[in-house]
């Protein structure tokens, strides 16, 4: 049991510094952001991986920890609460990609062992993918309707320029992480459940 939680534990570790890594890559290479925060990146691609593969709570874990690197390397602070709101909230509930995670084997040994098959598995890495990125959406919208309502047009509503607002950059972030993870995920299931055996 303790060799389960110490590879977790580095696991959880070398997702964390690759979604760190990929962050700063897409920097360098579309350093496009947006006016009050937001841009394109596959951040979220190892948090749902390790969501898919260890289930929600360590992947939300995972999104915490890289919303906090994400706020010391590229932060868009108003406050504390928006702060909290926008970057270990909104990457945390990404981890609910992990409500798709295809854990057979666990109940008994917490192995990875019995293999489903790829189309099972590139449905439930794009499944899980738009629900996180989903949640994370609406995490950025509460936080667009509550401290950024100000910069909406004073006959648009809130809601509404808040969900286009961030809709313009979640959108495009939820299409090519869930082609990239329903790519990725059957590969990583495959290595990591060799490395089981």
């Amino acid at each position: 049991m303790r060799d389960v939680r110490v590879r977790i534990i580095a696991e959880i570790g070398l997702a964390v510094a690759l979604a760190i890594a990929i962050n700063a890559v897409f920097s360098l290479l579309l350093p496009f952001r947006m006016p009050f925060g937001g841009s394109l990146s596959l951040i979220m691609l190892p948090i749902v991986l390790m969501a898919l593969m260890r289930g929600p709570v360590v992947g939300s874990v995972v999104g915490v920890l890289v919303g906090f690197s994400d706020l010391m390397f590229d932060p868009f602070v108003i406050s504390i609460p928006q702060m909290l709101l926008d970057y270990p909230i909104a990457y945390g509930v990404v981890g609910l990609a992990g409500l798709f995670a295809l854990q057979p084997g666990r109940a008994q040994n917490n192995s990875l062992s019995t293999q489903p098959s790829i189309a099972k598995m590139i449905g439930f890495a794009v499944a899980g993918t738009v629900i996180g990125g989903l949640a994370r959406l609406l995490a950025h919208v509460l936080s667009g309707v509550i401290f950024f309502a100000q910069y909406a047009d004073e006959l648009q509503n809130v809601w509404a320029y808040s969900v286009i607002y961030n809709a313009t950059f979640m959108g495009p972030n939820i299409i090519v992480v869930a082609i990239c993870a329903a790519i990725a995920f059957p590969v990583v299931r495959s290595v990591v459940a060799s490395t089981q055996a």
